[in-house]
């Protein structure tokens, strides 16, 4: 039976796409304040814990994907699964989006705008947030989609990681390199918000998230012996509710959450969402479909009707995203790495089969 965190989270009946699908629908919680300028004690702190929660699973998975596969493959695999989906949520928000909501609130819509919207934002940098002529009268006017914003920094993590570890000392010290990289973010975190005075976004977010992603990448690093228990998970949640409550969590919570989630990402699942994951779907078409419902109205409605109207009209643009463009542009890791090559799988698969047959039968086959 699987022990560690590394075996279980090796057989893919786990549940971290149901915790990643569970974190997108955190991060709508979150944005429903701000977007529908509710009044009152707010939940936004929620999209920034959901956001941390991704980078943590970023980094566990990262660190696994980048020690089993050679670097170009490797930044292949990652490119496949960010970008495509990333330019096509681009485009549908400036050619499908933004044109109704020109409509809704009787405005002329740019299309050098929308364009512009598409192009100067395809380094994954956002630089243009919102389009000329749409969101006239909205709490939160001339941002299209503020989600998109940590994609930059979680493909810097990627390459930096890939980079990392193609040394050849560090992947054979990895136990040691990634939880001493942890630490290092750990102790300047405070010095870049405190004495250092960084006032600049891109640095404060890219040492905040990180701090995150590192901290997944440190329990990667320890997986093949740690043997989760639900002791530790329940451990962690305390010990991060009691640093929330401190109001330290945002700074020194990256181990307690990277357990949480780990911990019970490794549970046993046989439910759908082992086989598809929506949570970037819905994470890349949340926001603009809030302000999209903003616009027809619903803010009066609450913050609770509108998140559950938002996540009920964003999963079938996610299933969309994942059936059509995301599952589609992971068939072509094999471009570049001969291991996803389908002749290569079958005749693995093959070999595999007569010791699957005994197990089964009791006997070889004739």
């Amino acid at each position: 039976m699987a022990t560690t965190l590394r075996e279980r989270l090796g057989d893919r009946h786990n549940r971290l796409n149901a915790i990643r699908l569970v974190l997108a629908s955190v991060v709508i919680v979150g944005h429903a304040w701000p977007l529908t300028g509710a009044d009152g004690p707010s939940l936004e702190l929620l999209s920034d814990v959901a956001v941390n929660g991704f980078f943590v699973l970023s980094g566990y998975l990262i660190a696994e994907s980048r020690v089993r596969t050679t670097l170009v493959p490797y930044l292949w695999r990652r490119f496949l699964r960010i970008y495509p989906a990333f330019l096509v949520s681009l485009l549908v928000v400036a050619f499908a989006f933004a044109p109704l909501a020109a409509a809704i609130e009787g405005s002329s819509l740019d299309l050098g705008s929308a364009a512009g919207f598409v192009l100067h934002n395809s380094d994954l940098r956002i630089s243009q947030w919102g389009i000329d002529g749409t969101q006239l009268d909205v709490p939160a006017p001339d941002s299209w989609n503020g989600s998109l914003w940590t994609l930059f920094h979680e493909a810097l993590a990627y390459v930096l990681l890939g980079l990392v570890l193609s040394l050849a000392v560090a992947a054979r010290h990895a136990r040691w390199v990634l939880p001493a990289m942890f630490l290092l973010v750990l102790v300047l975190r405070p010095l870049v918000e405190g004495p250092l005075d960084v006032t600049t976004h891109l640095y404060l977010n890219g040492a905040r998230l990180a701090g995150y992603f590192l901290a997944g990448a440190a329990v990667w690093a320890w997986s093949g012996t740690w043997r989760p228990t639900w002791v530790h998970t329940a451990g962690a949640a305390v010990v991060y509710a009691v640093l929330t409550d401190l109001g330290w969590a945002d700074l020194y919570g990256q181990l307690p959450l990277a357990v949480l989630l780990l911990g019970l990402g490794a549970a046993p699942s046989r439910n759908w969402t082992t086989r598809t994951d929506l949570s970037y779907g819905v994470y890349i078409y949340a926001y603009p479909v809030q302000q999209l419902l903003v616009l027809l109205g619903t803010a009066s409605w609450g913050v609770a009707v509108n998140s559950v109207l938002v996540l009920l009209l964003t999963l079938p643009l996610a299933l969309l995203s994942w059936t059509l463009v995301e599952k589609p542009a992971l068939r072509a890791k094999a471009w570049l790495d001969p291991r996803d090559r389908p002749d290569r799988r079958i005749a693995e698969a093959a070999a595999e089969r007569p010791s699957a047959a005994v197990a089964a039968d009791g006997h070889r086959p004739g």
